[in-house]
């Protein structure tokens, strides 16, 4: 088998559908399996179409990197490609992902994503929506701000991201996969790239195949802040575990000022939502979305490991 699809899930019914549908197109004329690992107690319904060489497997509230780690060791392709439950894939994006790995060895690909047309459209008439695409976030060119970017062809980079990102099961195998101690997704994928660099493996980002970032049921702000915070919660345990480059100071003033901004959490998203739309208001709408998403940072960074979910 060329390719196993490692798809980890959480309580994203219909976003997943619409993920499993495009991949089930996109590798209908490749020698694939598509495993779905399900991070919930709630049952699957699979679409009808593709349903064949699509497989469950429970992993309930065991986390994203054990998930894909769990999905991994099930695998049977020589190739893996781990996908993020919201990622819409093409028969283009398999095939450019499956020529990059032919003479390629001891590499990861994360191929480019953009969010859906449709999707920016209606982000556009909101002030977090406008946030959003000004500060990158809905773009993979704009998760990587301030790092090289290449339009035009396959560059090197010194991360990745596993919302879609390829590499060969015999590599990840001697690699040791994700380090299953993180309880969300966020800083599992820092560490995994540490040591992978400390391997010798190489990352590459190939920006010509695009795939959408369907984020549609994920555009409220108190979700948002809420991955965030988790975000957070995944900075402390890399600090935790010795990577001293991603440990978070605080000075006293800004203690006193985000623990302020958390106890006025409730008023500050009052605000941006009582004040009108217009443009003219979005330079201070964003510096409190900036301000409450510090505070996020802040919480989940400081949150004691006895009380993360």
């Amino acid at each position: 088998m060329q390719l196993s699809i490692i798809i980890p899930t959480k309580n994203r019914p219909q976003i997943l559908s619409q993920t499993l549908l495009a991949i089930c197109e996109a590798t209908k004329d490749v020698e694939s399996e598509i495993i779905v690992v399900n991070d919930s107690v709630h049952p699957i319904n699979l679409p009808l179409s593709g349903a064949d060489w699509i497989r469950v497997v429970q992993n309930p509230k065991l986390g994203v990197a054990s998930a894909r780690n769990f999905g991994a060791r099930l695998a049977a392709g020589s190739l893996l490609l781990f996908m993020d439950d919201d990622i819409i894939a093409n028969a283009d994006a398999i095939a450019t992902t499956l020529r990059l790995h032919e003479t390629r060895q001891w590499c990861c690909v994360n191929l480019n994503w953009i969010y859906p047309p449709a999707l920016t459209s209606q982000i556009q008439q909101t002030s977090f929506g406008r946030y959003l695409i000004h500060y990158g976030f809905t773009t993979l060119k704009g998760w990587n701000r301030g790092n090289h970017w290449d339009e035009y062809d396959l560059f090197a980079t010194d991360g990745i991201t596993s919302q879609y990102l390829s590499m060969r099961k015999q590599e990840f195998d001697l690699s040791g996969g994700y380090n299953e101690v993180f309880p969300h997704a966020g800083f599992e994928d820092y560490e995994f790239a540490k040591r992978l660099r400390q391997q010798g493996f190489a990352f590459y980002i190939y920006p010509q195949s695009s795939l959408w970032h369907n984020e549609t049921d994920r555009q409220s702000i108190n979700l948002w802040l809420d991955r965030r915070r988790r975000g957070g919660q995944t900075r402390r345990v890399a600090a935790e575990l010795g990577h001293s480059e991603v440990v978070l100071h605080y000075p006293a003033w800004k203690s006193v000022l985000l623990y302020t901004t958390g106890a006025l959490k409730p008023v500050l998203l009052a605000m941006i939502s009582a004040l009108p739309g217009f443009l003219i208001l979005d330079k201070l709408k964003f510096k409190l979305i900036g301000l409450l998403l510090a505070e996020a940072i802040f919480k989940g960074y400081n949150q004691s490991s006895d009380n993360r979910p």
